[in-house]
């Protein structure tokens, strides 16, 4: 298929002039791949990839931090698999399909991921549950983590606390010498430390924390080392064995713009004999046998699997995946950070803007967040997304009262011009 085929069979061109709605889905990643290449302008490659989503065209979605949007081949791949499914019904436990997906998700974690340090969960939530259940933590045992935590892992923090009798220990991330918060960690480690576990990238104010320095240091501290990566798989290359990460969870509905109820777990190879599943069942297991009270698990992340799956959703998260290497994870850092210091950049300029991000641009994110002086955070977003159909989410988290924007691959130049002319005209 010539490029102005396949391009009009997405609705990416009509008269030679690239549009930014499609009717279609790509065909294949490699008939996508090359049509994207030969795309000259860059205002129109991005174009083209805000064509194949399926949100209005007045509607400036600024939350991926939430909620990312599934592009039109996932959508597709999903209905055509369940449909598919309905046909011959079957338990969606497909090893060598499983092994399949997990192969295309291995280059979000980087070079020397290997498909079997990774298993397929429903959420980072329960990803972080199998991490803290599977360490057997016991009393006394201390966990180090940051005050701007996502309540996914706040809340089990908390809970082993209350059943185990973990000591968490919490520091607040330096915002303004991000290279500082491996001192921090540092000065909380005792005898008693087991874990340190945070967040990548943090849900509050878009932190990116300097995560194969504490590697280095955990390592060489025999501490096991478990970061959330919800906020950062998806938008930029990352490098788990650079980085010296033990166990890494993260899920498929927000950068990686898959399905709802998908997610990966990230097990390094030598780690998985520390990690013992609690929830166990069907396809955890490579042999068992109830009469000789005999059970040996999966030696791979495979053991935290179990049970009657959805096959439909995860390979929907598996064209997703395919979907972001097309473009290019390296060139999407690029455009997600662009926007987003395009954005910062702007509301410097707004009197009476205070920004929450970091104030170092290698500790920021794809994610700003900010407050309107003598305007209330809930009131801003009200304005923003109840009338302006400009949605962002409000950061209640840590007590900061904030208002965040997101940036992906959908979102271009003139929507950051417009939010921020909104801000403009609020802050009066």
């Amino acid at each position: 298929m010539n490029r102005n085929k396949f391009l009009q069979s997405l609705g990416l061109v009509s008269g030679g002039v690239v549009l930014d709605q499609t009717r279609g889905a790509f065909a294949s990643p490699a008939e996508f791949s090359q049509a994207l290449a030969k795309v000259a302008r860059e205002d129109d490659f991005w174009k083209s990839i805000r064509g194949q989503f399926t949100y209005p065209a007045d509607y400036i979605y600024f939350n991926t931090g939430g909620i990312g949007a599934a592009p039109k081949a996932v959508l597709s791949m999903v209905e055509s698999t369940m449909l598919e499914l309905e046909k011959s019904p079957r338990p969606g436990h497909d090893e060598k399909r499983w092994l399949q997906i997990k192969k295309t998700c291995a280059p979000f974690f980087g070079p020397g991921c290997e498909p079997e340090e990774l298993a397929l969960t429903s959420t980072a939530t329960e990803g972080i549950n199998i991490i803290l259940n599977g360490l057997l933590l016991n009393p006394g045992d201390e966990v180090i983590t940051t005050t701007h935590e996502h309540v996914a892992l706040n809340v089990p923090l908390l809970n082993h606390q209350k059943l185990n009798g973990i000591v968490i220990r919490a520091f607040e991330p330096d915002l303004k010498y991000g290279a500082n918060n491996v001192n921090l960690i540092r000065h909380l480690i005792t005898n008693k430390t087991r874990l340190i576990f945070h967040s990548h990238i943090t849900c509050t104010t878009g932190q990116l924390l300097p995560v194969a320095e504490i590697g280095k240091m955990a390592r060489e501290s025999n501490i096991l080392y478990a970061v959330d990566g919800a906020q950062s798989v998806g938008t930029m290359p990352i490098d788990l064995k650079a980085s010296c990460i033990d166990f890494y969870a993260c899920c498929g509905h927000k950068w990686m713009l898959g399905p709802k109820r998908t997610g990966l777990l990230y097990v390094q190879k030598d780690k998985l004999p520390l990690l013992h599943p609690t929830t166990v069942g069907a396809y955890s297991d490579a042999s068992h046998d109830l009469l000789k009270g005999e059970l040996t698990l999966h030696d791979t992340a495979e053991k935290f699997e179990y049970g009657t799956q959805n096959e439909s959703i995860f390979r929907g998260l598996e064209t997703a995946a395919q979907f972001l290497l097309t473009i290019g994870l390296e060139k999407i850092r690029e455009h997600d950070r662009s926007l987003a210091e395009q954005f910062y950049q702007g509301l410097l300029k707004i009197p009476g803007a205070e920004i929450l991000s970091p104030a170092e641009e290698q500790y920021r994110s794809s994610m700003i967040t900010f407050r309107l002086k003598n305007k209330g955070y809930q009131e801003t977003a009200n304005y923003l997304t109840g009338e302006k159909r400009i949605r962002v989410r409000v950061v209640p988290e840590a007590g900061l009262n904030g208002v965040r924007a997101s940036f992906h691959v959908y979102n271009q130049d003139f929507e950051v011009d417009r939010i921020l002319a909104e801000l403009r005209k609020y802050a009066g």
